[in-house]
């Protein structure tokens, strides 16, 4: 990849990436196997995974794309050719899409034990002893003549699957330098959301309502793309596991992601462009407790998990590309000195 000039600008430091044009290495850390060891591995690989699947009796989706994810590892690393090598770069991201599928397809399991409490009791601290969710849907939503902040906020909601992979498209393109950081916070917050996802799945507030936890609410994603005539996008906002997790709402990835564009973006970022990142995740943040997706409360620990995942993934590159120490410069010991040494004494 190529970093252009003036990238990254100080105070924003950059991974190290190599010179365009540089031979791969082929042994230590960076370590590219050669075209012939690269060709072994390669076919072990699919063998023990054409074998994993006769075994199995199939692959599920699932299954698949991590066996993909795992080709385009062993394809890339070190590749020539730039689309193997693009490839291999964006791994990180393409790592949530194949860790969420997983999760996905297990969410069937994660239904029963999914926890109501305590979100709705901090969101009801945070009302005034009504859930924010319910206050705005009955002073502005009408389900069955959505108005024009209805689609706006459709629009903001859906942003959430395209945005960070347009930037990131924009990010390596134009600063190769940030893409790392770019890339790895993204799943570093995404992974230790998903592990939440696992280990304490929340019901959302629209799910709460059906139960009769709060009082009534509607999932208004699904309202509306059902207004918009768009049947697909309906059935998987309707909450049926075999097309989402419904049950992966706290923290709320869905509020963490414009966090994390605005941490990674502000100390570059002109004024003018550092008020629509805050007004990005602000409308973000309103949709999604509006639209019933989430609780107050998974939007705070979804930020949460952006700064943490930002600061540890920066920490951790820097610690990686901070200079070495120099050598110590050595002392003559006490009484070691040379006679000249001692005339100038």
């Amino acid at each position: 990849m190529i970093r252009p000039a003036g990238f990254p600008p100080a105070g924003f430091p950059a991974p190290g990436f190599p010179a365009p044009g540089a031979r791969p290495r082929t042994g230590g850390a960076g370590y590219a196997p050669s075209v012939r060891h690269r060709g072994w591995w390669v076919g072990a690989y699919a063998a023990i995974g054409l074998a994993a699947a006769g075994a199995a009796g199939g692959v599920a989706r699932p299954g698949l794309l991590v066996w993909l994810l795992g080709l385009v590892v062993l394809l890339g690393r070190g590749s020539p050719n730039r689309v193997l090598r693009t490839l291999y770069d964006w791994a990180p991201l393409l790592v949530i899409v194949a860790a969420y599928d997983v999760i996905r397809a297990n969410a069937s399991g994660l239904i029963p034990r999914a926890h109501l409490e305590p979100m709705i009791h901090i969101d009801e601290w945070i009302g005034a002893g009504v859930v924010p969710t319910v206050r705005l849907q009955d002073a502005l939503l009408r389900p069955a003549d959505p108005g024009v902040l209805d689609y706006v906020g459709l629009a903001v909601y859906a942003s959430h699957f395209v945005v960070a992979v347009v930037v990131g498209a924009f990010v390596y393109v134009r600063a190769a330098g940030r893409f790392l950081r770019y890339a790895w916070t993204f799943l570093a917050c995404s992974l230790a959301g998903f592990a939440t996802y696992v280990a304490y799945p929340a019901i959302p507030p629209w799910m709460a309502s059906e139960r009769g936890a709060i009082p009534p609410v509607v999932r208004a994603p699904d309202v509306l793309w059902e207004h918009l005539g768009i049947d697909t996008l309906a059935r998987v906002f309707s909450g049926d596991p075999r097309y989402s997790n419904p049950v992966g709402a706290l923290p709320s990835l869905h509020a963490a992601y414009p966090v994390l564009l605005l941490l990674l973006f502000w100390p570059v970022a002109r004024p003018a462009v550092r008020g629509l990142l805050v007004a990005y995740a602000a409308a973000m943040g309103f949709v999604l407790v509006y639209f019933a997706e989430h609780y107050v409360a998974d939007l705070l620990l979804g930020w949460a998990y952006a700064v943490l995942a930002f600061l540890a993934v920066g920490a951790v590159l820097a610690r990686r590309d901070a200079p070495a120490a120099p050598p110590p410069v050595p002392t003559d010991p006490p009484g070691t000195g040379t006679l000249e040494d001692a005339a100038r004494g």
